[in-house]
């Protein structure tokens, strides 16, 4: 398969920062929105400031003049992975992770250079939700989300709204240990829930885990079949090796309620994102970490069928020099079927120029 009439544009680049996490969504009004997050400084953080982007003409120009702030960075508070979505109130919504206390030092006794490996240090503050009335204009003072019973939760997308108003949003988390401490329990994916509008939220379900502490369940991506049925598609990770494995998928029958025994597909690449399409048929957009590197979809059917000889390529490269892994960290790309029919899919990948810099590119196709 191959992508039709691709546009290639370059929505945001800053020559004083790096920006990544992006996230796009289209108002009822027209407009395109999309979300990422601009680095405190020339290189990959996760602890920075989430800001929003527009475009007025289905994302072929990109206002770079007003670009706004969703949530603020401190020096002690930062955040990572700003998703966005219009609910069907028109209130907008970038569900996000808050961390803090990122290279803290508590003692300034030298123990020499071995201890400074570890002055890197991130509290995880769980998933936020700021809140925008005017259309992502202006945001309201974020708030914080109940976890329990969960230790920690991220999302790695967008809330999705189902038809009697319910919002569901996809996270990741640990039940009982710190922050992606693997080696002590695996990475669960599970399902929040808000019948307010996402003002509270509570845990709804475990999507997937894998009790035997082999295989880890991450980035969530979550997308509603044009039948009803929840998909769910998630980054995997077998942590004997620290392996990165194929996307698995689980369905649920009941609105998120329970859910299907996972089940590994035959795509790699991460994290994923989903879209049902307006012919019925579901669209993954993924990051590709190995060569040629870049960006790739597959389409499904029905959304519950996936297979790799429906891929096919979105952009190649993005990379920036091949023997340095900071500039490995690309993708994570998210993608909306736009009113004219035309499909934008973002990322975050390396400008082609030295030195590399880290910028939010789009990719506008049909399939």
């Amino acid at each position: 398969m191959k992508i039709k009439d691709p546009e290639y544009v370059t929505i945001y680049e800053n020559p004083d920062h790096w920006e990544a996490h992006t996230c796009v969504c289209q108002l009822k009004n027209g407009d395109v929105l999309v979300t990422f997050n601009q680095t405190r400084e020339k290189k990959h953080e996760d602890f920075d400031t989430p800001k929003v982007i527009r475009s007025k003409d289905q994302g072929k120009t990109w206002e770079a003049s007003r670009v706004v702030t969703v949530w603020p960075q401190t020096d002690t508070f930062g955040s990572d992975i700003p998703l966005i979505t219009q609910i069907s109130d028109g209130t907008v919504l970038v569900n996000h992770l808050v961390t803090s206390f990122y290279h803290q030092r508590g003692i300034l006794t030298n123990y020499g250079p071995q201890s400074e490996v570890y002055s890197r240090s991130i509290g995880a503050e769980g998933t936020w939700i700021s809140r925008s009335n005017d259309n992502g204009y202006t945001w309201q003072p974020g708030y914080k989300i109940s976890q329990e019973p969960m230790r920690w939760i991220m999302p790695a997308d967008s809330i999705l709204e189902l038809p009697d108003g319910t919002l569901l949003m996809a996270v990741l988390g640990q039940l009982n240990t710190r922050r992606e401490r693997k080696d002590q329990e695996p990475i669960r994916s599970v399902l929040m829930r808000s019948d307010d509008k996402g003002l509270h939220w509570e845990h709804w379900s475990t999507i997937a885990f894998d009790a035997s502490g082999v295989v880890s369940f991450d980035e969530p991506a979550l997308g509603r079949a044009a039948d009803g049925t929840l998909v769910c598609i998630m980054r995997t990770e077998h942590l004997p090796r620290e392996r990165h494995q194929s996307n698995w998928v689980a369905y649920s029958k009941n609105d998120g309620e329970s859910w299907s025994e996972p089940e590994a597909t035959n795509i790699w690449g991460y994290p994923s994102d989903l879209v049902t399409l307006k012919d019925g048929r579901m669209l993954s957009v993924y990051g590709y970490r190995r060569e040629p590197w870049g960006l790739r979809g597959c389409i499904s059917e029905d959304g519950l069928h996936w297979d790799v000889k429906n891929e096919f390529v979105i952009r190649d490269g993005g990379i920036g020099p091949l023997n340095d892994p900071t500039y490995w960290h690309i993708g994570y790309p998210h993608a909306v079927q736009l009113q004219n029919g035309r499909i934008l899919a973002v990322d975050h990948n390396f400008a082609p120029k030295e030195p590399p810099m880290q910028r939010v590119v789009g990719v506008l196709f049909d399939v």
